[in-house]
């Protein structure tokens, strides 16, 4: 006669079924009715079937109606290792007639319909592919790439379908390489975070939303038209911080019209460390060459440079007029995001555009005129204090979804990648898989 355990939940001796049947989570009228487990092969195989004369809600309809049983189909599933074998679920899956006539297969609860694997395998997998490359997964796990990378495209495509956009405000946007050989996309990313003054809040919270294969123009006409499918009015958007992409301001002007342009600094400060380096360049042809170093002592924040490097700049600087000018300029243009409001950087931006005149260094003319040509979108800075601490966030998401994906046959799965990554889904099968 079977025991009772120690702490009265499950009776000694209790058939294996029944183990089963409450580890897989079952109820009525789902029963485990046999396992057969093979040494050899290392496989496990639990055969599920339901209780005679059971009727079944219709999987289309509201769940109210019990419908009897048609016909049976066999299916198997892969579900989690039993003890480092291999473990499938075999069941008879009932299809039932409803009221209208129409033949249904029934929904079973362990797992979704037309997938290979349980929900908790399929949880398993997506959670492994979260942090390893897929080649890995399928190492530890035995299920092959090609499955894996189905079952992430589907499960993925449809949580990004589900996704709600309704609070989208901010806007990112930011090109990134998809492959070797000059191959991008871009990515359109939701930034959070508002700040009532420079340096309160942070905007360093972001999800990307859409990710299309090049950078031109068109990326913005697919978004847009995105947002329109999904019942999310442009004029909704009301800041767009990106680079200064000739293709992405035409776009953006095009698409979302009453939004504002948002320069981040590190885009403009390149622009003129170009022009820094287009004089250093020049006072070397003109000087016969210049020390060895000296590219790298005139780059960056001084202080971040080495003892050697920042002695070295102070004295190119004193020894080198022109050069002494333009890290003067730069310095100067690097202090209009130091601000606390937009009137006081535009009088000070007034002030660096008006020394670029000036200077007789044509890199440097020419800056000032790129300067005033985007004025509304550096200025666009103080609108909410936007850096690009979010969007280069989310770009080191991409670059470490495209390790994972290394091998893909196809953008499709970078993307899929790249959206489980960095697009904070929710996917079905992780938030109930059966225990």
């Amino acid at each position: 006669m079977a025991g009772i355990s120690r702490r009265g939940r499950l009776p000694l001796g209790m058939a294996v079924e029944e183990l089963f049947k409450q580890a897989l989570g079952l109820a009525d009228p789902w029963t485990v009715v046999a396992c057969d487990f093979c040494p050899e092969t290392k496989r496990l195989v639990i055969k599920i079937d339901f209780v005679k004369g059971s009727r079944f809600p219709d999987p289309g309809g509201d769940n109210a109606e019990l419908c009897p049983i048609h016909d049976t189909v066999s299916r198997r599933w892969e579900h989690l290792k039993f003890f480092e074998h291999q473990t499938l679920l075999e069941a008879r899956v009932p299809r039932i007639k409803n009221s209208d006539g129409k033949v249904k297969t029934v929904k079973v609860p362990w797992a979704e319909p037309h997938s290979g694997f349980t929900l908790l395998m399929e949880a398993f997998l997506l959670a492994l592919a979260r942090v390893l490359p897929v080649r890995e997964v399928s190492r530890q796990t035995g299920v092959s790439d090609d499955r894996i990378w189905l079952l992430l495209r589907s499960r993925v495509s449809a949580a990004w379908e589900e996704a709600d956009w309704s609070s989208l405000e901010r806007l990112g946007v930011d090109e990134t390489s998809t492959k070797k050989g000059h191959k991008y996309g871009t990515a359109f990313l939701e930034v959070d975070g508002k700040e009532t003054s420079r340096g309160v809040g942070g905007s360093k919270v972001a999800r990307l939303l859409f990710f299309t294969p090049g950078k031109g123009k068109a990326t913005f006409q697919d978004f847009a038209k995105e947002l329109d499918r999904r019942g999310v009015p442009r004029e909704q958007v009301s800041e767009i911080a990106m680079d200064m992409s000739p293709a992405f301001i035409a776009g953006a002007g095009e698409q979302f019209e009453a939004a504002q342009i948002s320069f981040d600094r590190f885009h403009v400060m390149k622009i003129c460390g170009d022009a820094c380096d287009q004089i250093r360049r020049q006072v070397a042809r003109e000087n016969g060459g210049l020390p060895k170093g000296s590219m790298w002592a005139l780059r960056g924040n001084m202080e971040r440079l080495k003892e050697e490097q920042r002695e070295m700049r102070e004295e190119l600087c004193t020894q080198y007029e022109k050069i002494g000018r333009s890290l003067a300029i730069r310095d100067l243009l690097s202090d209009t995001w130091n601000y606390a409001t937009r009137e006081m950087a535009e009088e000070h931006l007034k002030g660096v555009v008006a020394w670029c005149q000036r200077s007789r260094l044509e890199p440097f003319v020419k800056l000032g005129r790129t300067l005033k040509r985007h004025w509304e979108g550096i200025l666009g800075y103080y609108k909410n204090f936007t850096t690009s601490a979010a969007i280069e966030a989310i770009n080191g998401l991409l670059q470490l979804a495209r390790r994972r994906a290394r091998g893909y046959r196809r953008f499709e799965n970078f993307r899929a990648m790249a959206y489980w990554i960095a697009g904070r889904l929710e996917i079905p099968a992780m938030r109930s898989p059966t225990h």
